[in-house]
């Protein structure tokens, strides 16, 4: 059985990565922090489906916790780990009217230097002769940006960029692709009457679903060809413009 680690996947497109992958016959390594009830709940789910989990906890922020984290996952797969998705991440709002050297550092730290950081440990940790795959979550916001959230959005600059260079840097052994997800899941607080409208605005007059992201994480995983590119998971919404973020519309 091939075993994948995805970070944060207790919830949302975590979640749907992780019940997709394992329909797939994937056995999976549910990483979270303080979700530990949501993460109990997908490994019930997947056993249920026929699949198999296993989950470990890590604090991302706590430098020892992250440099261990592949070894545990490893452990708990009991088999090596042979393909990487980054989706933890961190969501603050602000702009550049309120934008602090704090709260930037912490966006970078989170959004770019650990998943390059668990890229290359992950890379490290590769049975000889083995080959791997790395799945980074970006954001549509990229090709068509908007001013708010302003420290999440440089630094899902820096993982864009981060995802060529790893590209580059760890082949042959290992490819390195990116996901960049639409306006797939409503805020929190949102009322559902506006999460529709917003999400089926769109070239398409439809929004993505969980799943339509879920799949694109599995092409990825799964083609052999394919390494240093960007899938946008968004039915066109980037070929619009907008002045603000979904959740002010």
């Amino acid at each position: 059985m091939r075993h994948a680690l995805i970070t944060g996947a207790a919830q949302r497109l975590g979640r749907a990565a992780a019940l997709d992958l394992a329909r797939a016959g994937w056995g999976i390594v549910v990483h979270y922090r303080d979700s530990g009830e949501a993460a109990n709940a997908l490994l019930a789910e997947i056993a249920k489906q026929g699949g198999h989990a296993v989950s470990v906890r890590a604090d991302l922020n706590d430098k020892a916790e992250r440099h261990a984290l592949i070894t545990h996952a490893t452990q708990k797969a009991g088999a090596p780990i042979i393909a990487l998705v980054n989706c933890a991440a961190m969501f603050e709002h602000d702009t550049i009217d309120t934008l602090t050297e704090e709260a930037l550092e912490r966006h970078i730290a989170l959004n770019a230097f650990t998943p390059s950081l668990l890229a290359r440990e992950f890379a490290e940790a590769l049975p000889e002769g083995a080959r791997g795959s790395v799945v980074n979550f970006l954001d549509f916001k990229l090709a068509s940006p908007y001013p708010d959230h302003f420290s999440y959005t440089l630094s899902k600059y820096a993982l864009a960029g981060a995802t060529e260079l790893l590209a580059r840097a760890l082949a042959p052994r290992v490819r390195v692709n990116a996901v960049a997800p639409g306006y797939v899941l409503s805020a929190p607080g949102q009322a559902d009457a506006d999460y529709q409208r917003l999400h089926a605005d769109t070239p398409l007059n439809y929004g993505p679903t969980p799943e339509d992201v879920a799949h694109a994480v599995r092409f990825l995983l799964e083609n052999a060809a394919v390494t240093g590119q960007t899938v946008f998971v968004d039915s066109g919404r980037r070929f619009r413009s907008y002045e603000r973020d979904m959740g002010f519309m």
